[in-house]
């Protein structure tokens, strides 16, 4: 999670206490040193070390004989017993802030000695100075809080060259990005619904056009039913969800019926729309053969009743080509010379004779 996240950044780690390797034979004596001490009172109860000491020709014996799912059974107990078992960290500001203290402090005793000469507002900037030094090589890290309940403040460093590209190719100043990381972090804001304010409306139709088309494709290749199919929003009953027995679930109510995301409305049709898709409570679905039977016989029924769900296709009409007047001239006097021609030759016909 984004909390489990951010503990692990400010904790170093540490806020999960570290265990061995789940293992079948120490589950398996826990459970006989269980069994035995069950019944007794507390100071008769049995140790660790004495249990296994007394029984340890019978442990061995008895753990032999089980087989490879029964030591499987123990370890997924172990896993159970310590998932139920693990120990957090109290959720307390202070005590994070002064653990992010103390992580920093400890980071930067590595080369603290060596660069004692040397004077820094900040003692985490001098290991990583040490370490650009030593190995050639240039960055930047930027460590902020992760919540308005974290009281820690921004910790950043950034190499000489590194500086420069801050500066001149984002036009920030370093300690400015660490304070919009800060700033970004604390509110929570969403990417994609940032990302998505500063597309125009055509960019966003045209991003849920191919959502809604690469995830067809993808379900029409996943249950071998086409390689590639074009999503018909005219006829989209009789052309995709009847011909290829898929169907897009989830499609906003208001929006209905399905259509091309054109003509669903404004920027908030549009963006509501894309929403649903990005996070998946909009998607494509494969019908059983009694689901599709059921859509075929609704489908049939709803345009029985005046509905218009089957959209006749368009007529195709010849087109006639209009002469233009040069060509129409031409091709009048070819036609009368067409019959000059066989006057004459009537003519000549009759002579001969």
């Amino acid at each position: 999670s984004e909390r489990w996240t951010r503990r692990q950044l400010y904790l170093g780690g540490q806020t999960v206490r570290r265990s061995q390797r789940p293992n079948a034979w120490n589950a398996f004596v826990r459970q006989r040193l269980d069994d035995i001490n069950e019944g007794l009172s507390k100071g008769n109860r049995w140790k660790l070390t004495e249990f296994i000491e007394s029984h340890k020709e019978t442990l061995r014996n008895d753990y032999a004989r089980l087989s490879r799912a029964q030591k499987n059974n123990y370890e997924v107990e172990i896993i159970k017993m310590r998932a139920d078992k693990q120990r957090m960290v109290r959720d307390n500001p202070r005590a994070v802030q002064r653990d992010m203290q103390a992580t920093f402090a400890a980071m930067d005793q590595e080369v603290l000695s060596y660069f004692l000469r040397r004077s820094f507002s900040d003692r985490h900037i001098i290991q990583w100075t040490a370490i650009c030094s030593r190995l050639g090589v240039e960055g930047f890290y930027v460590a902020v809080r992760g919540g308005i309940e974290d009281l820690s403040g921004p910790k950043l460093f950034f190499s000489e060259k590194a500086e420069k590209f801050v500066r001149a190719v984002l036009d920030l100043e370093p300690r400015r990005l660490a304070l919009k990381l800060e700033a970004f972090a604390v509110s929570g804001l969403d990417i994609p619904t940032i990302s998505m304010e500063k597309k125009s409306l055509n960019q966003l139709v045209s991003e849920c056009r191919t959502l809604i088309q690469d995830e067809l494709d993808f379900i029409l290749r996943e249950n071998k039913l086409a390689n590639h199919a074009k999503m018909n929003y005219t006829n989209y009953e009789r052309a995709i969800v009847e011909h290829y027995g898929v169907e897009l679930k989830g499609w906003p109510f208001e929006l209905l019926p399905v259509r091309n995301p054109s003509r669903i409305g404004g920027r908030k049709s549009v963006q509501l729309l894309i929403n649903t898709l990005i996070n998946e409570t909009c998607k494509w679905m494969k019908l059983t053969e009694e689901e599709l039977a059921d859509r075929i016989t609704s489908n049939h029924a709803r345009q029985a009743a005046g509905e218009t769900i089957y959209k006749p296709r368009k007529t195709r009409t010849k087109k006639t080509v209009e002469k233009s007047a040069a060509i129409v001239e031409s091709s009048s006097e070819s036609d009368e010379n067409e019959g000059d021609d066989g006057d004459e030759n009537e003519g000549h016909d009759g002579d001969n004779e």
